[in-house]
């Protein structure tokens, strides 16, 4: 093996004890994002049950509808429904991509062992060699190097993964922008031409698309947050969630107004995810730069360790 590949290994390598952590963190994850689904499970069967009750005939359901007040009863457990079956499939939609990520980690851990157990026995052949001619001083020298090296490597691998996930919350959002464009087009149709539910149809099929994103894009925007902090940068940008009321008074009261009001809201949406995708890009170019910086250092003294072979 020559010393270029085994370089190549050793960069490859560094990052199994970090990538095995993540791994244990990202199943503990798992485990609780679980239990949070079951608990919004049993939540949304509650709302449906209340439901349900009101509507059965009795004689307070009697007295509700002599009186006036059943509709907007009903309308406020509706709505409750709604918000309940909202928060279980952002639940679900968050275990779904946990566990996406543990199978990516799991499977670049079974690659990576395989290489380490190639990189150690070669290792361990030239360590002997090194250390049967190596005088003191130059030990002392080569270790010192070789530890800066290792602390810039490690710098260099969390930097790698904020950059991953950088590019991965990038995606989600530049899709997210192109579903609520679309959704923001059928809400104009929809709300001078009264195009009825095809438009309907068509625009809430776009903020269903674009409000899994968000979903998405939350839970990748927690990972870059994570990851960032690891290097020191915590500028993260945020993001708070579509309003899951609005279909609601679209549909029960259809007028122009609020028609104008959706469309308002899609386009209020559309600018908080361009500053979000703006604010990744200028991440995203930080982060290269410092991955530059890093990288040269490390080229540096990958030559002074090789200069101290070469003397002995």
């Amino acid at each position: 093996m020559d010393s270029n590949t085994l370089k190549d290994i050793k960069n490859e390598i560094a990052i199994l004890p970090l990538l095995c952590e993540r791994a244990d963190k990202q199943r503990i994850r798992i485990r609780d994002s679980e239990r949070e689904v079951n608990s919004l499970l049993e939540k949304y069967k509650e709302e449906c049950l209340d439901v349900e009750q009101l509507k059965e005939s009795s004689f307070s359901t009697f007295l509700l509808k002599v009186i006036g007040k059943y509709e907007r009863r009903l309308e406020k457990e509706e709505q409750e429904i709604i918000t309940a079956k909202l928060e279980y499939d952002k639940a679900c939609q968050e275990v779904q991509e946990l566990k996406v990520e543990l199978h990516e980690m799991e499977t670049r851990i079974i690659a990576l062992k395989d290489k380490e157990r190639a990189y150690e026995n070669e290792i361990k052949r030239r360590e002997q060699m090194l250390l049967d001619k190596m005088n003191p001083e130059l030990s002392g020298k080569y270790l010192e190097l070789e530890h800066e090296h290792d602390f810039l490597q490690k710098q260099l691998i969390e930097t790698d993964e904020a950059i991953r996930a950088a590019n991965r919350a990038k995606n989600i959002a530049k899709n997210a922008l192109s579903h609520l464009g679309s959704a923001e087009n059928w809400a104009t149709y929809d709300a001078w031409t009264k195009g009825g539910i095809i438009s309907h149809m068509a625009k809430y099929d776009h903020i269903d698309q674009a409000e899994a994103d968000f979903n998405r894009l939350s839970s990748q925007l927690k990972v870059l947050k994570k990851e960032l902090s690891d290097i020191n940068i915590n500028d993260a940008p945020g993001l708070t969630n579509i309003d899951s009321t609005t279909r609601a008074i679209d549909y029960w009261f259809d007028n122009i107004f609020t028609d104008l009001n959706v469309r308002d809201k899609i386009r209020g949406n559309i600018d908080q995810i361009r500053s979000v995708y703006g604010n990744i890009d200028r991440i995203i170019t930080k982060l290269e730069n410092r991955k530059r910086e890093v990288n040269s250092r490390i080229s540096k003294i990958d030559y002074e360790k090789n200069e101290l072979i070469l003397s002995l």
